[in-house]
């Protein structure tokens, strides 16, 4: 039996529930349908989850309208059953596209006559997507807190952590393996952002001294007449303000001691530095005092040891002492197997700390990706993933184009020409072909970018339309391409 409007608005009215006020109400979701799930009542609250107009779904079929993604209609249940159902998850795609993520109850409206007739079903419902991603995000950083908090001798990585599976990348972790199980110092080298950190952290927790302190210090970031005593450590009235202070050597007794960017490292400390490594003894700073050194010492540059010491920033004598083992990591671009790996990683690491659900790369991304030369390594690879994060919607699970930031689709887009470029100029005979080539590629590009308005692409090349017009007719530019 079709139930008219007006018999639904008084089951309603029975239940003082007028329909005028219920569809004025923004704060919780109301909608109801007829037994034939033809839509009676529609909130303002419904509207804005939806994204949708009263006036579009007002008297349509609920059937038609709505998309199912994770449970079923409850007001089909209820209007099945008689049932009531209260908190349950529902997703759900609305005709407008957007996907809806709802804690729902559902009641039953039953006839006047006493045949307990369902007339009508009434849910109410809260878009719980922002509370859901709260929660994710809290659970995550609780989590995060649990497993990657600091271990208690100060590390945070070990080689389980290095991503890649590229020949290059097994290859320095057998040998950080190999050179942890001695006591020699270790020489780190690559580019700024390729991991040298991890993989001193690394090293030292596959190292007999793991359960001791490991100490880093980046020796460009301590000013010059600071560095000695940071490392070396104090005695009182050595200097004006001077106290009692142990120094990195002391702090990291039976551990390692790292130190980063070693080339930045005046060459009056490299001597000292130098002649404590040959002793194993050293001095406080205004101290008489012989200590005994008991510390690994790791080290990093992010250049080629050979041609910071052709450049006079690193002692020879100090590199084949600091250099006993000696890794080198590679750049991203020598290792570009890893990249889709990292990218994976990252996403699974940092998505769901921000509250969101990417976890996949479309082709076209990926192609990006891939092509990009990473002059930062890793940690722009890094950046350029948390930025795509940042970027996406909630209920966004691809990783598209649109995510990446602008400087890497720009320099993918400028290779690409560049390769075509080079492709082309072997079959051109002269240079009037070439430029004639060249310049109708720009034209070419302008108008897409500017859908093919001529005012607008006229005056990004700098000409007139009358111009830009006579060099379509020339080159047979149409709209089409």
């Amino acid at each position: 039996m079709k139930i008219k409007k007006d018999t639904i608005e008084e089951a309603l009215e029975r239940e003082s529930l007028p329909v005028k006020a219920i569809e004025r109400i923004e704060d919780v979701c109301i909608h109801v349908v007829d037994n034939t799930g033809k839509i009676v009542c529609y909130s303002k609250g419904c509207e804005k989850i939806e994204n949708m107009k009263h006036e579009d779904v007002i008297g349509k079929d609920s059937h038609t309208l709505y998309n199912y993604v994770e449970n079923e209609s409850m007001q089909d249940y209820v209007l099945k059953t008689g049932k009531k159902v209260q908190d349950v998850h529902v997703k759900y795609e609305s005709p407008s596209g957007k996907l809806a993520d709802v804690i729902s109850s559902t009641y039953p409206i039953f006839s006047a006559d006493g045949q307990k007739n369902v007339e009508a079903a009434i849910c109410i419902y809260r878009d719980i997507s922002d509370y859901m991603h709260m929660a994710k995000t809290i659970d995550k950083l609780q989590n995060d807190l649990k497993n990657q908090q600091l271990k208690d001798n100060g590390t945070q990585f070990t080689f389980k952590d290095v991503v890649g599976s590229s020949v290059a990348t097994l290859e320095c972790v057998r040998q950080g393996k190999i050179a942890a199980q001695t006591n020699a110092p270790i020489l780190l080298a690559g580019p700024t952002g390729t991991g040298k950190e991890v993989f001193a952290q690394s090293i030292h927790n596959d190292s007999s001294r793991a359960h001791n302190p490991f100490v880093a210090i980046n020796c460009s970031a301590i000013p010059e007449n600071l560095l000695e005593s940071t490392l070396f450590g104090t005695v009182k009235g050595s200097f004006t303000g001077a106290v009692d202070a142990k120094g990195l050597l002391e702090t990291a007794r039976g551990g390692t001691l790292f130190l980063d960017e070693i080339n930045s490292m005046n060459m009056t400390l490299q001597s000292k530095l130098l002649r404590v490594l040959e002793t194993k003894r050293y001095r406080k700073v205004g101290g008489n005092k012989e200590l005994d050194m008991d510390v690994r010492v790791l080290s990093a540059l992010n250049q080629d040891p050979l041609e910071a010491v052709d450049e006079g920033r690193l002692r020879s004598d100090l590199y084949y002492r600091l250099a006993v083992f000696s890794i080198t990591l590679p750049s991203l671009s020598e290792r570009r197997s890893d990249i889709m790996e990292l990218v994976q990683s990252f996403l699974s690491s940092e998505a769901v700390a921000m509250g969101k659900s990417l976890y996949q790369v479309s082709d076209e991304a990926a192609d990006i990706l891939l092509g990009h030369d990473w002059p930062g390594n890793i940690r722009e690879l890094k950046h350029t993933v948390t930025h795509a994060i940042y970027m996406a919607q909630y209920q966004d699970t691809v990783l598209t184009t649109d995510l990446l930031p602008s400087y890497i689709k720009k320099n993918h887009t400028e290779k690409k020409l560049h390769d075509k470029f080079l492709a082309d100029r072997e079959n051109d005979s002269d240079l009037k072909s070439t430029l004639n080539r060249i310049e109708k590629q720009i034209l070419n590009e302008v108008l897409i970018n500017n859908d093919f308005n001529i005012s607008k692409s006229a005056k990004e090349l700098g000409i007139s339309r009358q111009n830009l017009q006579y060099k379509l007719k020339v080159y047979q530019i149409k709209q089409n391409g």
